[in-house]
């Protein structure tokens, strides 16, 4: 999956291997890494997606360039071009979700960001103790994204079984003929056009949606999701239809590596490191979402610039997108080909 599909549409950034160093800077504790599970980005294979990047970006843009594109001097990846976009703002987002801070490296900003996000959110950081505060001539650009939501009613739990024919089985929950109507005003089938492509909507007392997508095709988030919005017909869940879907649990870190290391057209900046931890579950009763983003910054010498029934069953691969009601862009996806983020049966 290249990033500019997943950046598109999840469209931030979403989500941490070694530590960029130059001769005299470490800009991350490298004996702290070394103890995390930490993933290095990879555009061909990215299956998750959060804003939180994408917000730290923007506000490096503002800050930093006048809201200028930031380019590099040996050329960009392709994930700064998208980035640059700005397809995604704070305004897609409640302010009541997200926070966002920068400033330079100093130990009064971590505690300054600390204070912030648990009065907030009365969540501690995730990510924060990854930065060597001591670091001279660098600034630190941070944003978090915090999302509750729960179900009118508890789904019901179903019985363990594989998923994507997997040898083991994970945990389900959803809806049976002997299910009680009440979870039917749970959600809205968006379309049903085959035994392999559907898609429902799981609605929430927070007014957040839930947006799952069966599909055998392999695509971008963008293209998941245009196809999602130019085909829905709602129709009402029925007695007759079945629904399941496997608990979710997602704990990563992410190294934006191709960012890192490379100077900056029209500055003496480069950036020391760029990371992403997303923490995302959902069961049977509703889910969380926590994602924190840290992008720094670091001066070195100014060089020259070069030249540059409907048995809705997600027990398949499937798609999930989460957006506020009333908003046109989804703020987290994710594509389940594996069990890899589901949750085991003990």
């Amino acid at each position: 999956m290249k990033f500019k599909k997943a950046l598109l549409f999840f469209i931030a950034l979403c989500f941490l291997s070694g530590c960029f160093m130059t001769p005299g800077f470490t800009f991350f504790d490298k004996k702290k890494t070394e103890i995390e599970s930490i993933q290095k980005y990879d555009e061909e294979k990215n299956d998750v997606w959060c804003v939180t990047f994408q917000l730290v970006w923007n506000e490096f843009m503002d800050k930093m360039f006048n809201g200028e594109p930031i380019n590099f001097v040996d050329g960009n990846p392709k994930i700064a071009d998208e980035l640059n976009k700005k397809s995604y703002t704070k305004d897609d987002i409640s302010e009541n979700s997200y926070y966002i801070e920068s400033g330079k490296i100093s130990k009064k900003l971590k505690k300054q960001i600390e204070k912030a996000i648990y009065e907030k959110f009365k969540e501690k950081s995730d990510i924060l103790d990854l930065v060597d505060w001591s670091a001279r001539d660098s600034y630190l650009f941070y944003s978090i994204l915090k999302k509750d939501f729960n179900f009118y009613t508890a789904f019901d739990k179903l019985k363990p079984a594989p998923f994507n024919d997997s040898k083991e089985k994970v945990k389900y929950f959803g809806i049976e003929n002997k299910s009680n109507q009440a979870l039917y005003k749970n959600l809205e089938v968006l379309f049903y056009n085959s035994a392999e492509d559907y898609a429902v909507k799981l609605l929430t007392k927070e007014n957040e949606e839930v947006i799952l997508y069966r599909t055998i095709l392999d695509k971008s988030f963008e293209e998941y999701y245009t196809y999602i919005t130019e085909n829905t017909n709602p129709t009402n869940f029925t007695k007759k239809d079945v629904l399941i879907i496997p608990e979710i649990a997602v704990d990563k870190t992410i190294s934006y590596d191709s960012l890192c290391g490379k100077k900056i057209v029209g500055s003496n900046y480069i950036i020391s490191q760029a990371l992403q931890t997303i923490k995302f579950k959902m069961d049977n009763k509703g889910g969380s979402l926590k994602s924190e983003a840290a992008l720094a910054i670091m001066k070195t010498a100014l060089l020259p610039e070069e030249d540059s029934p409907k048995f809705l069953l997600f027990d398949k691969p499937f798609v999930m997108f989460l957006k506020e009601q009333g908003k046109e862009k989804p703020y987290y996806a994710m594509k389940i080909e594996n069990t890899d983020y589901l949750v085991k049966e003990k």
